[in-house]
């Protein structure tokens, strides 16, 4: 009966099962938060480049709000995540590996938005890797999402910048002609000769239109991500951006003209050209919401199923 007790008193200072589930649940959580400061620190080169374009460019000043939202669609979906987490799979890893390769790539070269491409595939990996595929599937769009704003490069002024430029100065120039104005089109300068008071515009990068295009196009991924409808459908209202940009700068930039034949070019570059920036994209906005009702695309559900 002695030797029964003495075989059943705990040792001091020996290891309970306790002691050794919180030694390895905090050793988990050493190596996960090593892990996401590794993470941040990689792709935060990226970010900062992106923040520092997003500043300095008036045409991507939209950017500011991709990561916010990014962050609140995860937020909105915490529970269709919280049930797909399962057991992770190895293929993440290699998304992991080829996205670091790129930001490899990217910082040895110095094409930085190139490392904001691979951003979305990196966090898109480390999900696959850590949770498995269903966990992919939820945060799948919010990673591709942030290419909007981490991909911008200034690049995209030059060259579909300047075609939009130039289609909306033929644009104006036409549509102007056909309202009775005097405009005469030299490249990308609109004037007039004849009206009084005479007057003569460029229409620049600000006036290009490159500023909807893109956060229009945004807007659109947003809508076809929360609407329920045919692939057909979806791609045709993302398709139909471009040419709701072009068509409503075009006749924002026609009007201008107007405005300045009758009251002058002060009256055309103040409060006007501001107010009418804001109202046709309100229009194009509109014009997208139709086009995605015409093509069958139902009203935002909200959904947070997986």
């Amino acid at each position: 009966m002695i030797q029964a007790q003495r075989a059943s008193t705990p040792i001091l200072g020996a290891p309970n099962g306790t002691d050794t589930w919180r030694r390895a649940g905090w050793q988990t959580l050493a190596v996960r938060g090593a892990l996401a400061v590794a993470l941040v620190a990689m792709i935060w080169p990226a970010i900062a480049h992106a923040i520092e374009v997003w500043s300095t460019d008036e045409e991507f000043t939209y950017g500011f709000l991709i990561l916010p939202i990014a962050a609140g669609i995860v937020w909105f979906r915490r529970d269709a995540l919280r049930r797909s987490l399962g057991q992770g799979r190895t293929a993440g890893l290699a998304i992991v590996a080829a996205s670091v390769v790129v930001l490899l790539i990217s910082r040895r070269t110095g094409i930085n938005n190139l490392g904001g491409i691979a951003v979305s595939p990196l966090l898109f990996g480390v999900a696959v890797y850590l949770w498995g595929w269903p966990a992919g599937r939820v945060l799948a769009f919010p990673c591709g999402f942030l290419l909007f704003g981490l991909g911008l490069y200034r690049g995209l002024l030059n060259s579909v910048g300047f075609a939009l430029q130039s289609v909306t100065a033929v644009g104006a120039a036409t549509i102007s002609r056909g309202m009775g104005l005097d405009v005469v089109r030299d490249g990308l300068i609109l004037h007039s000769t004849t009206a009084s008071p005479s007057y003569e515009f460029v229409v620049a990068q600000t006036c290009s239109g490159m500023s909807s295009l893109l956060s229009l196009l945004s807007l659109a991924a947003l809508w076809i991500y929360a609407t329920r409808g045919s692939v057909p459908g979806r791609a045709a209202v993302i398709a139909g951006v471009l040419p709701l940009v072009i068509i409503a700068n075009t006749t924002r930039v026609a009007l201008v003209l107007v405005i300045a034949s009758r009251f002058g070019e002060d009256a055309a570059l103040g409060f006007f050209h501001g107010l009418s920036s804001l109202v046709l994209f309100g229009l194009a906005l509109a014009g997208l919401l139709a086009v995605s009702r015409l093509v069958g695309c139902k009203l935002p559900t909200f959904a947070t199923s997986s």
